[in-house]
């Protein structure tokens, strides 16, 4: 949204178009403005005043569950009524580039729609039971009807924070309520009971309160023996009793919570990508495979000599840190596979810049990608300037013989494959050649002219995955 237009941003007063004109995109932010309809009268005004609109940088459920553009859920009942509207900053751009309006407009259709459909069911609202009807599908989703929104005329849009938050429990809770319906954890303040020996220094002896879960948890490193016991035993109690409300609403909490701390993709991109825990075994169609080339290069982008954060930000566990997902490391030869010799291109020359350590392995697989693509003469000047480049590199040497094998050039092909050999011997890798001598002999076989009975099929390049990789999920078969 940095480069928003000001068309966009017409309509906005001086600080919302500020904020919302450079949003921190890697950061997990978010901000409050108020919408605001004079005129209403009746329920719509009731559901009006108890609106309260966000614009977030993160989504901490993108990946887990199919998102929305928006999401909205209304907080307890007709004396504290709270119906909170979150949206996130690229569904705002992209759903007013896409009506040729404006954020102003957008925002105020979004947080209209959770007006009228709320006061459309104002009894459910009051009575607090709207968010678990929601998520069973028994009642419409709050923002269900932009175009009633739309009907109540042009909301008055201001900022109310001065600047941007971070995100915190209270907007995961919100937004897991949304998907999974309500969990019922406690987070009122929790006071200690009264001990009559007072130790000093423990601030439950101090007679303090403590917010929950974050303040009472960091509070225990200085408490007396009694207390702690006591506050081991709130915090379990609530954590349990959050657990058997909604095991999986908890879960979503408890790993959105977990991820605060961590880096995130920008723009909603977590939720184009695949986890990174999918099977490489299941390789999506050319169009699939298109699109996600175009979101990794523009996820790269951001993590330009910061391949741990982009590892992390993919999802990957903390023990594998700084490796790329299986689907990643295979992407540029599905691509290849697929005949997407150029897309391939782009992702190596964009993890390239992530990780420049790893380019000799990447600009390998591009040559390999190329061939298989049939694009000979990129896949053969590849070739050339890799193992000018890096002479020694043994995949280096063993993705030429894959990409000559591709092109139809067995002889050239066993060539590179004999050195590789060599290479492999002598660092007594025996992975590796166990990987040559595979391809020597598919190699001597088409030398021979003789069939593999695949009907003249190419065997895509088995991709060598790091150790931990083929703990967790075994190696890759061919196809």
């Amino acid at each position: 949204m940095a480069e928003t237009s000001e068309a966009v941003l017409a309509g906005l007063p001086d600080r919302a178009r500020r904020l919302l004109a450079e949003p921190p995109a890697m950061e997990k932010r978010l901000i409050e403005l108020s919408a605001a309809w004079p005129s209403l009268a009746g329920g719509l005004a009731r559901m009006a005043d108890a609106a309260r609109l966000f614009v977030i940088t993160w989504d901490p459920l993108a990946g887990m569950v199919e998102r929305p553009s928006g999401f909205a859920t209304t907080n307890g009942g007709s004396v504290d009524l709270e119906i909170v509207i979150y949206l996130p900053t690229w569904s705002l751009v992209r759903m007013a580039t896409a009506r040729h309006s404006t954020l102003a407009a957008v925002m105020g259709a979004m947080a209209g729609s959770a007006i009228v459909t709320a006061s459309h069911h104002e009894d459910t609202v009051n009575a607090g039971r709207y968010p678990g009807l929601a998520a069973r599908g028994e009642v419409p989703d709050l923002l269900s009807d932009p175009e009633a929104g739309t009907a109540l005329g042009a909301a008055d849009i201001t900022a109310l924070s001065g600047g941007w938050e971070p995100i915190g429990l209270g907007a995961i809770t919100d937004l897991v309520q949304h998907a999974f319906g309500p969990v019922d954890l406690d987070r009122s303040p929790v006071e200690l009971a009264t001990v009559t020996a007072v130790h000093r220094g423990c601030p439950a002896c101090a007679g303090g309160r403590f917010g929950f879960p974050g303040a009472l948890a960091e509070a225990k490193a200085t408490m007396c023996a009694a207390h702690l016991r006591e506050a081991e035993s709130v915090i379990n109690r609530r954590l349990a009793r959050a657990n058997a409300s909604n095991p999986d609403g908890w879960a979503a909490i408890t790993t959105a919570s977990l991820a605060l701390d961590q880096p995130h993709l920008p723009n909603g991109l977590a939720g184009r990508l695949p986890s990174a825990e999918s099977s490489i075994y299941s390789i999506p169609a050319p169009g699939e495979l298109a699109q996600r080339a175009a979101v990794v290069v523009e996820a790269a982008g951001w993590f330009r000599d910061r391949p741990d954060d982009f590892a992390a930000a993919l999802g990957q566990e903390p023990e594998l840190a700084g490796q790329w997902p299986d689907w990643l490391a295979n992407l540029i030869l599905d691509l290849g596979a697929a005949g997407l010799g150029s897309s391939a291109e782009r992702v190596g020359d964009a993890l390239a810049k992530v990780d420049p350590g790893r380019q000799a392995l990447v600009d390998a697989d591009v040559s390999v990608a190329l061939a298989e693509s049939g694009l000979a003469d990129k896949a053969r000047d590849r070739i050339a300037a890799n193992l000018a480049r890096w002479p020694h590199d043994l995949w280096v040497r063993i993705h030429a013989g894959d990409a000559l094998a591709a092109l139809g050039d067995p002889g050239g092909a066993r060539e590179h494959f004999d050195a590789a050999l060599r290479m492999a011997a002598e660092s007594d890798d025996f992975e590796a050649t166990a990987e040559v001598i595979d391809r020597l002999r598919t190699a001597t076989r088409r030398s021979a002219g003789e069939h593999s009975g695949r009907g003249g099929q190419r065997e895509q390049p088995r991709r060598k995955l790091s150790k931990a990789q083929r703990l967790r999920q075994g190696r890759r078969k061919p196809r």
